[in-house]
């Protein structure tokens, strides 16, 4: 049987750069971050953690809106619906 192309074992190259570093960081959650919702056109994000916190921001600020805590524990989704309420 002929060897081909696809049979000749590649090497993987590990990158020289260092990681991106991120552009800012959103410190809101004491917990870990288990939903992102982008609202309004990419104006605003929505956030639900470990401990049942959501987090409205504005990023034009990059400051919360709002914070509550619906839930006594963990958020698994966040989404919008229509103009004015959010559903976790």
């Amino acid at each position: 049987m002929a060897e081909t192309e696809d049979a000749i074992p590649r090497q993987i190259q590990a990158s020289t750069l260092p990681p991106p570093q991120p552009s800012y960081v959103l410190r809101g959650h004491n917990a870990q971050v288990h939903s992102v919702r982008f609202l309004r056109r990419n104006t605003r994000l929505l956030t639900g953690d470990a401990e049942g916190w959501v987090v409205l921001w504005n990023l034009a600020t990059k400051r919360a809106v709002a914070v509550w805590r619906p839930h006594g524990s963990a958020i698994l989704g966040v989404k919008d619906w229509g103009e004015d309420k959010i559903v976790t």
